[in-house]
């Protein structure tokens, strides 16, 4: 019988007979292949009778959308608590931050700290990147709010805030635009989420880009204290964010 010709029995059968095949079968081609299937017969179904019925006529298919849908709903949920219980184990820093243009704020306290020297792996033989920074060391630097204690800028809470710092070799001044700007003209390929500011979940994310203002690191007291001042740019504004960042003592 052709699937055109089916009616929605019919493909209730043939989703079910699918369904359990993508379940059973030991044979990950044919499993795909079988998941394949169950989802265009779904979809013939919805274009006969709209999603509703389809639901009611395929009692497993409903039964097994509610468990797909309450196993993502738990992944992320546990992907969240995770993340959130990997920031609470992060160290405290005190950090002092100003904030001007689209937010006029600041705001003082303290805040988990991830801070990170990074070794990348050696050159591939069989790729010459063009990035100067490519193969040398980095910090890679991290913010974010304590529990409870929000870090509030005009209007909008401050979800986090990370940057690296290419080149980097300990105490010592970084322009960053700069690097960023040689690093382009090489011909690298530049990651924007190098740098961002992330506020509430209603607003854009604010970026570093190298026909902006000029964003810089000082690094100072053995790794210890780091002052830093960066324009940021989204598409509701820009922001220029100053912040003195103080680490505790073996951070």
């Amino acid at each position: 019988m052709r699937e055109e010709d089916m009616g929605l029995g019919d493909l209730a059968k043939q989703w079910a007979k699918s369904k359990a095949t993508e379940m059973l079968s030991s044979d990950s081609q044919k499993a795909a292949s079988a998941s394949a299937d169950a989802d265009a017969t779904e979809r013939e179904a919805k274009d006969q009778a709209g999603e509703q019925l389809v639901r009611t006529a395929f009692p497993g298919l409903a039964k097994w959308k509610d468990k797909q849908e309450e196993s993502q709903r738990q992944a992320e949920e546990d992907r969240l608590q995770r993340l959130r219980d990997e920031i609470a184990a992060l160290p405290v820093a005190q950090v002092q931050m100003r904030v001007t243009g689209w937010a006029e704020d600041a705001w003082f306290g303290p805040m988990h700290l991830r801070w990170e020297v990074v070794t990348p792996d050696g050159p591939d033989p069989e790729y010459t990147d063009p990035d100067p920074y490519a193969y040398r060391p980095y910090l890679s630097v991290e913010l974010h709010p304590q529990a409870g204690n929000a870090v509030s800028l005009g209007s909008h809470r401050l979800a986090s805030w990370r940057f690296q710092v290419p080149g980097y070799t300990g105490d010592g001044s970084y322009d960053l635009l700069a690097i960023s700007r040689e690093r382009e003209a090489a011909g690298a390929a530049l990651a924007y989420d190098e740098a961002y500011l992330e506020l509430d979940e209603d607003t854009d994310y604010f970026y570093c880009y190298t026909d902006s203002g000029p964003w810089s690191v000082t690094v100072s007291e053995g790794g210890r204290r780091m002052a830093v001042s960066m324009v940021l740019t989204s598409s509701i504004g820009d922001m220029t964010m100053t912040a003195d960042i103080t680490r505790e003592h073996g951070s």
